[in-house]
């Protein structure tokens, strides 16, 4: 057993999944957490079969072609990402690549910034959905997909890192697809908010598909090891409150809907609440810079 992040065999036991019942370690030279032993990759494979997206696996996950108002988070994440670039780079950027595209709603609303979109998709169930609306998907575990040295100006990947078995390799392969000056958006859970320390082996996020678990530090430290040169950090997320109320008010029933639009925005601003690197929820974005 070693670290997939910093090869360190110095590792401890950390906690058992509550619902999943798996063990999750700790490296003790850099602080990630992982799941160990790794599923194998015929059940990584069978994780994202149909049942996963409509619910009727016993992992799933919520389909984005049922949720109203996704393209408003959407529009703001693209908008965002093209002032950063901006600001960066004093041009704009023409292709985008995402990682982890499902079934390619992020990228149809890519094309209507003027940006060539690429994804990757392990699903074949997705995967095909997505090439069925014309665009150009890679099908396959992103650390086998072949991509073009310096290829993309935007790369994101969005609740995807925590899927994979090696980070570090896949962020590496990644900065080298990316254009000089070209940006990686990461999302995922940060496992140094308060929020995670308080659920424990009950957080939400220790889940059958999860295979690294990151706190601010330890992703910000691997982005900076690869060669990404500033990293923007964003508390929980970077495209702001307004867009996840909509989604809110849209998809929730109206006995709930007051409810339901309060706690999202009592949640969001106790994510911004930061001392240091520990902060109140476990939400966070990390943008890298090449």
């Amino acid at each position: 057993m070693y670290c997939r992040i910093c090869g360190s065999d110095k590792v401890t036991y950390s906690l058992k999944s509550f619902r999943y019942n798996f063990d999750v370690y700790r490296c003790c030279n850099c602080g990630v957490m992982f799941r160990y032993p790794f599923p194998s990759s015929e059940d990584l494979q069978s994780f994202y079969t149909e049942g996963y997206y409509s619910g009727i696996s016993f992992y799933s996950y919520v389909d984005e072609r049922s949720i109203k108002g996704s393209h408003l988070v959407w529009d703001r994440r693209l908008k965002r990402l093209m002032e950063i670039y901006k600001k960066e780079n004093n041009s704009y950027p023409r292709t985008i690549l995402d990682v982890g595209c499902s079934f390619g709603g992020f990228l149809e609303r890519a094309k209507l910034f003027g940006l060539e979109p690429y994804g990757i998709e392990i699903s074949e169930y997705a995967y095909t959905y997505a090439v069925q609306r014309g665009l150009t998907v890679f099908k396959g575990d992103v650390s086998n997909v072949c991509l073009d040295q310096n290829k993309f100006d935007m790369i994101t990947m969005i609740e995807v890192i925590e899927h994979l078995e090696d980070p570090r390799r896949v962020i590496t392969k990644l900065y080298n697809s990316t254009t000089k000056g070209g940006l990686i958006l990461i999302q995922t859970a940060n496992m140094n908010g308060l929020q995670s320390k308080f659920w424990g082996n009950k957080y939400h996020y220790y889940l059958p598909g999860h295979l690294h678990y990151f706190t601010n530090k330890t992703l910000r430290r691997l982005l900076f090891d690869v060669g990404y040169k500033k990293v923007y950090e964003f508390y929980p997320v970077e495209f702001g409150l307004f867009p996840k109320l909509v989604k809110v008010f849209l998809n929730t029933n109206r006995i709930y809907r007051v409810l339901r639009l309060l706690k999202t925005a009592a949640y969001h601003i106790l994510g911004k609440i930061r001392f240091g690197d520990l902060t109140i929820m476990s939400s966070m974005v990390m943008v890298g810079i090449k």
